[in-house]
Protein backbone atom coordinates (compact mmCIF):
# COMPACT_ATOMS: atom_id res chain seq x y z
CA UNK A 1 0.00 0.00 0.00
CA UNK A 2 1.58 3.44 -0.94
CA UNK A 3 2.95 5.08 2.04
CA UNK A 4 1.11 3.09 5.00
CA UNK A 5 2.17 -0.17 4.45
CA UNK A 6 4.06 0.09 8.10
CA UNK A 7 0.31 1.49 9.06
CA UNK A 8 -1.73 -1.26 7.72
CA UNK A 9 0.63 -3.73 8.84
CA UNK A 10 0.77 -2.68 12.72
CA UNK A 11 -2.85 -3.04 12.08
CA UNK A 12 -3.51 -6.40 11.10
CA UNK A 13 -0.36 -7.50 13.79
CA UNK A 14 -3.09 -6.23 16.34
CA UNK A 15 -5.72 -8.05 14.63
CA UNK A 16 -3.87 -11.29 14.43
CA UNK A 17 -2.96 -10.95 18.17
CA UNK A 18 -6.67 -10.11 19.23
CA UNK A 19 -7.56 -12.98 17.13
CA UNK A 20 -5.16 -15.52 18.93
CA UNK A 21 -6.92 -13.88 21.96
CA UNK A 22 -9.84 -14.49 21.31
CA UNK A 23 -9.61 -17.57 20.51
CA UNK A 24 -8.11 -19.05 23.48
CA UNK A 25 -11.57 -17.67 24.85
CA UNK A 26 -13.09 -19.40 22.80
CA UNK A 27 -15.43 -22.64 24.21
CA UNK A 28 -13.68 -24.76 21.40
CA UNK A 29 -10.39 -23.41 21.60
CA UNK A 30 -8.22 -24.90 18.78
CA UNK A 31 -11.23 -26.61 16.62
CA UNK A 32 -12.86 -22.90 15.34
CA UNK A 33 -13.32 -23.50 11.48
CA UNK A 34 -14.75 -20.27 11.76
CA UNK A 35 -11.80 -18.62 13.52
CA UNK A 36 -9.16 -20.03 10.91
CA UNK A 37 -11.11 -19.00 8.43
CA UNK A 38 -11.06 -15.88 10.03
CA UNK A 39 -7.01 -16.13 10.59
CA UNK A 40 -7.03 -16.90 6.59
CA UNK A 41 -8.92 -14.30 5.88
CA UNK A 42 -6.13 -11.91 7.60
CA UNK A 43 -3.84 -13.53 6.11
CA UNK A 44 -5.22 -12.83 2.66
CA UNK A 45 -5.67 -9.09 3.55
CA UNK A 46 -1.82 -8.98 4.59
CA UNK A 47 -0.64 -10.18 1.33
CA UNK A 48 -3.22 -8.15 -0.77
CA UNK A 49 -2.39 -4.52 1.42
CA UNK A 50 1.26 -5.54 1.01
CA UNK A 51 0.88 -5.48 -2.94
CA UNK A 52 -1.04 -3.18 -3.54
CA UNK A 53 -0.36 -0.08 -6.22
CA UNK A 54 -3.26 2.52 -5.15
CA UNK A 55 -5.14 1.83 -7.94
CA UNK A 56 -9.10 1.90 -7.61
CA UNK A 57 -9.88 -1.43 -9.12
CA UNK A 58 -7.71 -3.08 -6.29
CA UNK A 59 -8.98 -0.89 -3.85
CA UNK A 60 -12.46 -2.11 -4.37
CA UNK A 61 -11.23 -5.68 -4.12
CA UNK A 62 -9.64 -5.29 -0.88
CA UNK A 63 -12.48 -3.19 0.61
CA UNK A 64 -14.93 -6.31 -0.38
CA UNK A 65 -12.46 -8.62 0.88
CA UNK A 66 -12.50 -6.96 4.46
CA UNK A 67 -16.54 -6.14 4.25
CA UNK A 68 -16.33 -10.49 3.75
CA UNK A 69 -14.02 -10.59 7.00
CA UNK A 70 -15.95 -8.20 8.56
CA UNK A 71 -19.17 -10.34 8.20
CA UNK A 72 -17.72 -13.46 9.05
CA UNK A 73 -16.44 -11.81 12.35
CA UNK A 74 -20.04 -10.08 12.66
CA UNK A 75 -21.56 -13.86 12.64
CA UNK A 76 -19.33 -14.93 15.25
CA UNK A 77 -20.31 -12.05 17.57
CA UNK A 78 -23.91 -12.38 17.54
CA UNK A 79 -23.34 -16.02 17.83
CA UNK A 80 -21.03 -15.49 20.73
CA UNK A 81 -22.55 -16.54 24.33
CA UNK A 82 -19.64 -15.00 26.54
CA UNK A 83 -19.47 -11.07 26.73
CA UNK A 84 -16.22 -11.29 27.99
CA UNK A 85 -15.44 -11.51 24.28
CA UNK A 86 -17.44 -8.76 22.75
CA UNK A 87 -14.57 -6.40 22.89
CA UNK A 88 -12.33 -8.35 21.06
CA UNK A 89 -14.70 -8.76 18.44
CA UNK A 90 -15.07 -4.67 18.27
CA UNK A 91 -11.58 -4.82 18.01
CA UNK A 92 -11.34 -6.94 14.92
CA UNK A 93 -14.03 -5.08 13.59
CA UNK A 94 -12.45 -1.53 14.34
CA UNK A 95 -9.07 -2.74 12.78
CA UNK A 96 -11.20 -3.58 9.58
CA UNK A 97 -12.61 -0.13 9.31
CA UNK A 98 -9.07 1.54 9.63
CA UNK A 99 -7.74 -0.58 7.00
CA UNK A 100 -10.93 0.06 4.84
CA UNK A 101 -10.60 4.20 5.92
CA UNK A 102 -6.85 4.01 4.76
CA UNK A 103 -7.30 1.89 1.45
CA UNK A 104 -9.97 4.59 0.52
CA UNK A 105 -7.74 7.50 1.37
CA UNK A 106 -5.22 5.80 -0.89
CA UNK A 107 -7.91 6.09 -3.90
CA UNK A 108 -8.89 9.47 -3.09
CA UNK A 109 -11.92 8.38 -1.17
CA UNK A 110 -12.77 9.09 2.38
CA UNK A 111 -15.61 10.42 4.39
Amino acid sequence: MPDTTHYATAILDDADRTLVRLEKLCCAPGRSPQMTAIADDLAVLRRSLSDFSGAQPEADTIIFAMEATGARIGRLQVGCCAPARMPLYADLLTSLTELQREVNAQVGRGH
